[in-house]
C-alpha cells in the first residue's frame, strides 16, 4: 500500500523499543521499554501533578523512580503506560504526528487477537493513525534477513522463541521455548556475584556485564583468554571470567553447568524440536536459514556453535544467518515488509476500521 510518506516501523520489544522509518535501513531510536513515575505516589497516581519518565530517562532515574514494564513475556499488561510510550516515539524521538503517518508495529507471536484489537483502538481512535498494520515479530526477523520461509530464533529478555515460519507465516503449532531468556540470564549473574560477596545494584551494570558473555565452539577455552575484568560504578574491578564463559554456556547444557535438573530446554535441541514439528514435506527448508534475533542472539559465538549442534542433531547442512546487527533484524524486517506489493492486503486503514470495526481486525491479523 502506497503512502504519501515513508511509513513508521516500531518494534515493539518487552525490553528495548525500536522506531524508526521504512526508507531507512536502521531505527531512528532505541530505547528502553519503560515507564518511570515518582516512588513517593505509591500508585496514587492522578492526584497531584507529577512528571513521567519514559525510557532511559527513567532508567537514569532508577532510585527515585517506580519503574513499570508495560510489556511482559510479550503480551501489552498495561496499556495506558503503552500508550505513552508509543507517543513517546512519535513526538519526542521520531518528531512527526501519527496522524500523518502509516505504522508496523511488530509484536511478540504470543499476542492474541484481543491485544491486536486493543492496538488498533489506540493508534485509530488515540493516535488518529492513518493505517496500521500488526505482524509477528518472529515473521518480521525473516523478512529483515532475506527470507519468508525459516526458523525464527528469538532469544529476548523475557523469553526465547523459536517459530517455524513458512512462506511469510508462523506455524503456531510448532513453536518452542527455552524458559531461558535474557532476564534469567541477569538474574543468574546477579546472584553468582553475591555468593561472592558482590553487590551488583542497579539492572544497567547486570545489563553491560551481559555484554562480556561469550560461546566457544567446542566449550574449551584456554587459561590465556580465560579472564575477564569488570568495573564496577564504584571503581572497583572483579574479575568475572567463569561468569562470562559459564553463563551463557547454559543455553546450550543447562543442567550440566547448574549441576541440578532445571526447566530449561538447551537451545539447539529446542531449535531442532520446532522443525520436528512441522511437515516432512518442508521440515528440511527449515534448515535453510535459522534465523537469531534479539538481545541474547548478540553473544559472540553462538551462532556458529548453534551451526554445529543443529547439524549434528539433523545429519544436514544447516544455515544459521549472521547479522552484525541481529538485535535489530525484526524491524528491519518491518522496513523490508512496508516495501513489498503483496503487504497492501495486510493493512487496515483508518476508515476500514470505522466501518467495519473489529470484524475489519480479525480478517486481516487473524
Amino acid at each position: 500500500m502506497s503512502f504519501e510518506k515513508p511509513a513508521v516501523v516500531i518494534d515493539n520489544g518487552s525490553f528495548v523499543m525500536k522506531a524508526g522509518f521504512a526508507c531507512d535501513n536502521h531505527p531512528v531510536c532505541m530505547f528502553r521499554t519503560v515507564v518511570g513515575r515518582p516512588s513517593f505516589l505509591r500508585g496514587s497516581y492522578g492526584r497531584d501533578y507529577y512528571d513521567v519518565y519514559i525510557g532511559d530517562n527513567a532508567i537514569s532515574k532508577i532510585e527515585d523512580l517506580e519503574l513499570s514494564n508495560p510489556v511482559v513475556n510479550g503480551r501489552i499488561v498495561h496499556w495506558d503506560n503503552m500508550e505513552r510510550i508509543w507517543h513517546h516515539c512519535f513526538y519526542r524521538e521520531l518528531k512527526v504526528a501519527p496522524e500523518d503517518r502509516a505504522v508496523i508495529l511488530g509484536c511478540s507471536v504470543k499476542t492474541n487477537m484481543a491485544e491486536k484489537m486493543k492496538c488498533c483502538e489506540v493508534f485509530f481512535e488515540t493516535l488518529n493513525t492513518p493505517a496500521l498494520c500488526v505482524q509477528s515479530q518472529c515473521v518480521l526477523s525473516l523478512y529483515g534477513s532475506g527470507y519468508a520461509t525459516g526458523l525464527s530464533v528469538d532469544l529476548g529478555y523475557d523469553s526465547a522463541d523459536i517459530v517455524p515460519i513458512y512462506e511469510g507465516g508462523s506455524i503456531s503449532y510448532a513453536h518452542m521455548q527455552t524458559n531461558l531468556a535474557g532476564r534469567q540470564i541477569s538474574n543468574i549473574i546477579k546472584r553468582s556475584l553475591t555468593e561472592r560477596n558482590i553487590d551488583v545494584k542497579t539492572p544497567t551494570t547486570l545489563e553491560e556485564l551481559k555484554k562480556l558473555l561469550y560461546i566457544t565452539k567446542d566449550v574449551s577455552m584456554s587459561w590465556r583468554n580465560h579472564k575477564r575484568m569488570f568495573k564496577l560504578p564504584s571503581g572497583e574491578e572483579i574479575e568475572v571470567g567463569q561468569e562470562a564463559f559459564m553463563i551463557a554456556e547454559l543455553m546450550f547444557q543447562p543442567d550440566f553447568i547448574s549441576g541440578k535438573k532445571t526447566d530449561f530446554l538447551p537451545l539447539h535441541e529446542t531449535v531442532f524440536q520446532a522443525a520436528m514439528k512441522c511437515d516432512p514435506e518442508i521440515r528440511n527448508t527449515m534448515y535453510e536459514a535459522v534465523v537469531p534475533c534479539g538481545g541474547l542472539s548478540t553473544i559472540p559465538g553462538l551462532n556458529k556453535r548453534l551451526a554445529i549442534e543443529l547439524e549434528e542433531l539433523a545429519h544436514r547442512p544447516v544455515n544459521v544467518l549472521t547479522s552484525s546487527e541481529s538485535s535489530t533484524v525484526t524491524w528491519l524486517g518491518g522496513a523490508t515488509f512496508a516495501g513489498m506489493s503483496d503487504s497492501e492486503k495486510m493493512w487496515v486503514t483508518k476508515k476500514q476500521y470505522e466501518d467495519y470495526g473489529d470484524k475489519i481486525v480479525k480478517n486481516k491479523f487473524l
